[in-house]
């Protein structure tokens, strides 16, 4: 299975699969998937942080972009972020404003998960 946020769908909050996701629309929030893919197409837009296995970014990115083996940047992408990845791959004509911290990619994947189990038990019953 692989969910699958539409063209004309907005997301608000955070996201948590247990399966590959791949974006089309917009996410304001986090998306949270360590153990697999994550995707942002081409004319999508994300403003929050992305945790996944691998994160392939064609489209728009802006907040912390944390994967277990590679971060995938499109020409066609524009990311705004700080890249916690053991292996980054920037293709010529992709737009990037960020850091790279290659060596604290553990670290990170385990403050995210600290921070989304957090904030979902102090989020108001039904708002997740």
């Amino acid at each position: 299975m692989i969910t699958t946020i539409g063209k004309g769908i907005t997301v608000r909050g955070t996201i948590q699969a247990e399966e590959p996701v791949t974006i089309l629309g917009t996410v304001t929030g986090d998306v949270m998937a360590s153990d697999y893919d994550v995707t942002v197409e081409a004319g999508a837009h994300v403003d929050g942080a992305v945790m996944a296995r691998r994160i392939t970014v064609a489209g728009n990115s802006k907040g912390r972009l944390i994967a277990r083996e590679l971060v995938c940047v499109h020409p066609t992408a524009a990311v705004k972020a700080d890249v916690a990845s053991p292996k980054l791959s920037l293709a010529e004509g992709a737009t990037f404003n960020g850091s790279v911290e290659p060596a604290r990619t553990d670290a990170a994947m385990r403050v995210a998960a600290y921070r989304s189990k957090e904030a979902a038990a102090t989020a108001p019953s039904g708002a997740n």
